[in-house]
């Protein structure tokens, strides 16, 4: 038996240890590849902020372009309604007015017939005429320049200039002071987009440029001072990371620690995520000691629990088999087998009985909890206020709808009107009951095989899940609009409560659920800009948003309302 027990000591032993050793590289090796893709998804998701950073300095640079192409058009008017402007202080006042650097006018053959810089009488006709890539507006050539710039500084030049059919003059040009627009560098972006981003203390992302080797930007809540070694001047750093294999996790001894990192090129710089490894090697050691004591003690245990129950029972039982059997062959009476071997057998029946029992208890139980498993998936498609369909459930819904061969019906997107003041004045819960009996009316007037749900707050949406005609649309919006008057009364008459209603029409040509919700939203933002307590039905299917008109397409009903707020609020001043 002592030979049993250490060779049951010694399988324990190496079992223990082979586990552990299993254990601590599979955690090693899932630490490892977890940590590349949080340093991965942190590069990405700061190249994202890099590039979106950069579409909208690109955004902004359009519309100054565009601004100040309008002030070249409207100098030139000037200029040419009046053609004394041109001399005495004409120019002058024009500048003020214009609020810009300078203006220049030139004749046909370049030569230039005033300015308000002596500088620019210096610019040749020649070059002047020379300008390239000429684009036309409202029947006006013109050219717009913005040099280009280094990559940690602004452009140092900004002009327009329109060619004019004035008798007086040929050529206007504005030019504009840089350093009081809204220009950055490139450097300067990626610095504020950087800052901006938020990681733990033990990592960092850091952008060294290509040209200089010196960091330019860095994540704001790490530590500020970075060295790397083997690249303690600006060459020897360019030469290290041109080296080193983009997109792959190295190790690299920073600030005196080997960390992590994952290094991607970009346009004119490289962009490095590293992580302080310390922590995560001393919580592999940790666990694994712990692991080592921890098994040690439930091995010993064991082999002691088993040595005794194994004594106990299991031979003592074996003795009481032993001594009935002989009875038996004895021929004796008085042996009674059943109290030797049969409440053994007893004993293990009712083990079966009671693990029977546990099974359907446990069957039960997984009942149970397929049942409330069932009731957390319909609450987590439901909303709870109004029992519609949630935002989740509804985008679901559509999404799947989308995919069908020939999908037809109308998005119809639902924001009630001044329900803020209730909110205010009544208080929350009556806004609730507010949106409950709305709720109500969105159920009575649409069919229970529509999608009806509640994005959030008083936003509401249906999908109609059919071809409407024109009038029969037209007339259930009047008619939800009637009840909802109807439904809600006093706030109606009180707070001016209504509801303002923004559809499009789902016929196949849009496949995606968020291009469409846009379409309804831009619906929606007419039906309030036209009064509210009304609806739109976007059958042109614009998705346009932009605060400001710019003229991307004729006949824009969008693009009336803007011209209709901004005549409003001209009279208004």
């Amino acid at each position: 038996m002592k030979k049993l027990y250490r060779r049951l000591a010694i399988i324990l032993l190496f079992s223990t240890v082979l586990i552990l050793l299993f254990f601590t590289i599979s955690l090693y090796e899932r630490s490892r590849r977890g940590n590349y893709q949080y340093l991965s998804q942190l590069l990405g998701s700061v190249e994202t902020n890099i590039r979106n950073a950069s579409n909208e300095y690109e955004e902004r640079l359009e519309l100054l372009k565009d601004d100040y192409l309008n002030r070249a058009l409207a100098v030139e008017y000037i200029l040419s309604s009046d053609s004394q402007m041109i001399f005495d202080r004409g120019l002058d006042i024009v500048k003020g007015l214009m609020e810009i650097k300078s203006i220049s006018v030139y004749d046909s053959s370049g030569k230039m017939i005033g300015s308000t810089e002596d500088s620019m009488k210096e610019r040749s006709a020649k070059q002047v005429k020379s300008e390239e890539f000429w684009l036309e507006k409202d029947g006006k050539p013109y050219h717009i320049h913005i040099d280009q710039a280094e990559f940690d500084t602004i452009p140092s030049s900004f002009y327009v200039i329109v060619q004019s059919d004035s008798p007086h003059f040929s050529f206007v040009r504005i030019d504009m002071d840089t350093e009081n627009l809204e220009f950055l560098s490139r450097k300067e972006l990626i610095e504020k987009t950087l800052k901006q981003a938020t990681t733990e203390y033990d990592t960092s992302v850091i952008a060294i440029g290509r040209d200089s080797g010196k960091i330019v930007g860095m994540t704001k809540n790490n530590q500020q001072v970075i060295r790397i070694s083997g690249g303690e001047n600006a060459k020897d750093l360019l030469s290290l990371l041109e080296s080193l294999e983009e997109d792959k996790p190295i190790l690299l001894r920073i600030n005196g620690k080997y960390q992590r990192t994952v290094i991607t090129k970009q346009e004119g710089m490289f962009l490095a995520a590293f992580t302080d490894l310390s922590q995560l090697y001393g919580d592999i050691a940790w666990t694994f000691f712990e692991g080592l004591i921890g098994i040690g003690t439930i091995s010993v245990l064991t082999i002691v629990i088993v040595r005794v129950y194994l004594k106990k029972y299991l031979f003592g039982h074996f003795e009481l088999v032993k001594t009935s059997i002989r009875g038996i062959l004895e021929g004796g009476n008085d042996t009674d087998i059943e109290e030797a071997g049969i409440p053994e057998l007893k004993a293990l029946v009712e083990t079966i009985l009671e693990l029977e029992k546990g099974y359907i208890s446990k069957s039960e139980g997984i009942s149970r909890m397929e049942d409330q498993l069932s009731v957390a998936q319909s609450e987590a498609k439901s909303d709870r206020l109004t029992g519609l369909y949630n935002r989740n459930g509804f985008e679901r819904h559509v999404e799947e709808y989308l995919l069908q061969p020939n999908p037809s019906g109308v998005l119809v997107l639902f924001d009630l009107d001044n329900f803020k003041r209730v909110n205010d004045m009544e208080g929350h819960p009556e806004g609730d009951r507010i949106l409950e009996r709305f709720a109500e009316c969105l159920s009575v007037g649409f069919r229970k095989t529509d999608c009806i749900a509640r994005l959030g707050g008083d936003e509401f949406i249906v999908l109609v899940q059919n071809r409407v005609s024109q009038g029969i649309l037209e007339d259930k919006f009047e008619g939800i609009l009637t009840s909802v008057r109807a439904a809600l009364g006093n706030y109606y008459a009180k707070y001016g409560v209504s509801v303002s209603i923004g559809a499009v029409p789902v016929d196949g040509t849009i496949k995606s659920y968020e291009k469409l919700y846009r379409c309804a939203d831009t619906a929606l933002y007419i039906a309030k800009h036209l009064g509210k307590d009304r609806f739109y039905v976007n059958y042109k299917k614009i998705s346009c948003m932009k605060r400001k008109c710019i003229q991307c397409r004729k006949d824009c009903p969008r693009s009336k309302v803007l011209e209709l707020k901004n005549e409003k609020k001209a009279e208004e001043e």
